[in-house]
């Protein structure tokens, strides 16, 4: 099933110039608008869930998803399979895929916290990045669907410690932050 699903995927990157273009940005510099959104964010909504956003994502990136991928070693699509390899991608593991994890983490940080447009603004932004990266080979839709279980998990458990966190991590790095006028 993940065979013919990323075969679908895969060879949907090189039908045009222009879709060509769309999934290999995608792939690669859409995730830089996050971090650039949780700074905005950060000046100009709510410091605590732009830190507790970044924090669950960080969790689920580093915490989470690099754990499961060094106890279970699964290689990228392209270094199994013969297809269209479009960008290179060095041969780190596959499974779960860490921009999944991370992107959908902080979706539901802020879906979490009664923030729903901004929610379904990231969640479309992460649906974007985790297929492109499909189709351009870094990932079996498999490792991008257990991503996306490990992000939502890692938000939920972050919201479930919301007070401690809040007392021990969150308030004083926000009382650190308005004393170098941040």
């Amino acid at each position: 099933m993940d065979l013919k699903i990323f075969n679908f995927f895969n060879n949907l990157y090189g039908k045009s110039s222009a879709l060509h273009f769309f999934w290999k940005i995608s792939a690669q510099y859409l995730i830089y608008i996050i971090p650039l959104f949780l700074i905005y964010y950060w000046f100009f909504g709510s410091r605590r869930l732009a830190l507790k956003a970044f924090l669950a994502g960080v969790f689920a990136w580093w915490g989470i998803a690099h754990l499961i991928g060094n106890l279970y070693f699964r290689a990228r699509p392209l270094a199994t399979i013969s297809g269209q390899e479009f960008l290179f991608h060095r041969p780190t593991y596959s499974f779960p895929s860490d921009h999944a994890a991370f992107l959908f983490a902080i979706a539901f940080s802020f879906l979490f916290a009664g923030k729903k447009s901004i929610s379904y603004l990231l969640f479309a932004i992460s649906i974007v990045i985790s297929l492109s990266r499909i189709v351009v080979g870094f990932h079996w839709p498999s490792d991008i669907i257990v991503g996306w279980v490990v992000g939502i998990l890692a938000s939920y458990l972050i919201y479930l410690i919301k007070e401690p966190l809040e007392k021990y991590l969150i308030n004083p790095v926000i009382w650190l932050a308005r004393k170098i006028r941040l």
